[in-house]
């Protein structure tokens, strides 16, 4: 596993002045809006990272890390540095891919802020190492964060944006299927956006979180080009999937941060052993009932309907289109585009970790 490969690298290099400043590999995803329409889409890759470490230790939500790294005090709090809002990911061990938002920093500490339903419960320390896999081949370890910004509308889009486009976010939608979005920004002049539901509040630099979809609506009369720019992501793709009410179904607008396509299933796949082949190779924690779906963003219209709908049966994704043929490793999730991953309905709501490391580091 890269956790493995890169553990003892790292914790060599976390004590070293140079470790902060080490940089993961550029990518870039490329993707068009056609005029007067919609395209559901979803951040491929990350903002680099301004440090990579060690942790040292952890209590309550104040996470510690090794070494001397020297930062000024709430230089990560949000808007004190450019602009930017923090986010730490735990980089490796049994929560790899857990993102936290930072609130405060001292010289050596960062205070976060999670998700509902997370914590920093079960991740590895200098001061208490942990076994990653329980009682696997693997021996406990201290695990290793990033600290990087989050995506925001400028930094995202840059100036490629027209102005009228409009961004429509999905990130504190209802309950429910077929939701409307619940956040929605509009580019004023190119670089700049403001918030149409907050009256008018400027949404430059209004956070996106990882691994959420939206919706970038070109009201222009040409084809929008658009180009994210930023570091592939070395860790796993880590979200929750979590329904909000009980026995109603949950749409969650998704998106897989990898600047590839990433196969559904490898049913099929010829590079794979017929043994270790499967059906769910995203490790969706599926249920009966649960179902992706997909957007032609290469159609013009707005607020259009889904192209791809599969089916978990059980055992397999299920085409509902294609009179009920299955998906098998030439079905991908594209980079760049979102999805809506719709929940089937729990008797209580609840919320499910999806990771899933990305078939480049396989």
């Amino acid at each position: 596993m890269k956790t493995t490969k890169l553990a003892t690298l790292l914790a060599a290099l976390a004590l070293s002045p140079a470790f902060a400043a080490e940089t993961d590999p550029v990518g870039f995803v490329s993707v068009t809006v056609p005029a007067h329409s919609d395209a559901i889409l979803a951040v491929p890759l990350n903002r680099a990272a301004e440090f990579k470490g060690v942790i040292q230790s952890i209590s309550g939500n104040v996470i510690t890390v090794a070494g001397t790294p020297g930062w000024t005090a709430n230089a990560f709090a949000p808007g004190v540095t450019a602009n930017k809002t923090y986010a730490v990911q735990i980089a490796s061990g049994a929560k790899e891919g857990l993102v936290g938002r930072v609130t405060a920093n001292s010289n050596n500490t960062l205070t976060v802020t999670l998700a509902a339903s997370d914590d920093l419960t079960g991740i590895g320390t200098v001061a208490a190492p942990v076994d990653p896999d329980g009682a696997g081949p693997l021996t406990a370890q201290s695990d290793q964060i990033d600290v990087m910004p989050y995506w925001t509308p400028s930094a995202l889009f840059g100036t490629n944006a027209a102005a009228g486009s409009q961004f429509l976010g999905f990130q504190d939608a209802n309950a429910g299927i077929n939701v409307g979005n619940s956040e929605q920004y509009t580019c004023t002049t190119p670089g700049s956006w403001e918030d149409d539901i907050n009256f008018g509040q400027d949404a430059t630099h209004a956070v996106l979180d990882f691994g959420s979809g939206f919706i970038i609506r070109n009201n222009g009369n040409t084809t929008m080009s658009l180009s994210f720019v930023g570091s592939v992501p070395m860790s796993k793709h880590r979200t929750r999937l979590a329904t909000k009410s009980n026995n109603v179904a949950q749409d969650i607008a998704i998106g897989f941060m990898s600047p590839v396509p990433e196969k559904l299933s490898t049913v099929g796949d010829p590079t794979v052993a017929v043994p270790q082949q499967t059906a769910n190779f995203l490790n969706f924690p599926v249920a009966v009932g649960d179902k992706i779906l997909g957007f032609d963003n290469s159609l013009p219209g707005i607020n259009k309907g889904n192209s791809v709908q599969f089916t978990w049966n059980g055992t397999e994704w299920e085409d509902d289109i294609n009179f009920g043929q299955v998906a098998n490793y030439q079905t991908t999730l594209q980079p760049g585009f979102g999805y809506i991953y719709r929940r089937a309905a729990t008797g209580t709501a609840n919320s499910l970790v999806w990771n899933k490391i990305p078939a480049y580091l396989q």
